[in-house]
């Protein structure tokens, strides 16, 4: 009896023991592809950020970007004009500050989902542009005071050639 009874416990043991292991090897695996639908890698390069040094609007934006896990190089420079005459910004897209990211080039306060959704979907464009600088646009934001709340813009970010050909590529509603 004994020796049958060690087999069986035996036998017991080693299938327990192979449904322990299973058990851990799937929940090893099933959350690390959960997660790895959750987040989205997106491979972004670092960012050559221009601005004049007296910008703060332009330094907020910067910190935006930075604070989205982006590496930005900021160049402070006097003359932003001839860094938007270089990138070929046109006149009707133009802003405080200029940057390029890759093979794009990024003009004014354009936030960083619409950088990712650059990198995501990498279309056939000269770069992204957010014209002027709308309220509530990253670098735009502004503190609430006890007496009154600030109503931000909605606004448009846009996708633009090298020929000057502007489409909307993102909306932003602040509602």
């Amino acid at each position: 009896m004994s020796i049958l009874f060690k087999k069986l416990f035996s036998k017991k043991n080693l299938l327990n023991s192979m449904l322990f292991s299973t058990r851990i090897f799937a929940n090893a695996i099933i959350p690390q592809e959960s997660s790895a639908k959750s987040q989205e890698r997106i491979d972004i390069p670092s960012v050559i950020s221009y601005r004049k040094e007296s910008c703060s609007c332009c330094k907020k934006w910067v910190n935006h970007i930075r604070d989205n896990g982006l590496k930005v190089v900021d160049n402070i420079i006097e003359d932003v004009s001839a860094i938007k005459k270089q990138y070929q910004i046109p006149n009707n897209l133009k802003s405080c500050h200029t940057a390029q990211i890759g093979k794009y080039t990024i003009e004014g306060h354009v936030p960083f989902e619409s950088i990712k959704k650059l990198f995501r979907e990498k279309p056939i464009i000269y770069g992204l542009a957010l014209p002027a600088m709308p309220l509530g646009s990253p670098g735009m934001e502004t503190n609430k005071v006890h007496s009154h709340s600030y109503k931000y813009e909605s606004y448009e970010v846009f996708s633009f050639s090298k020929t000057g050909i502007k489409k909307v590529f993102a909306k932003i509603s602040h509602q």
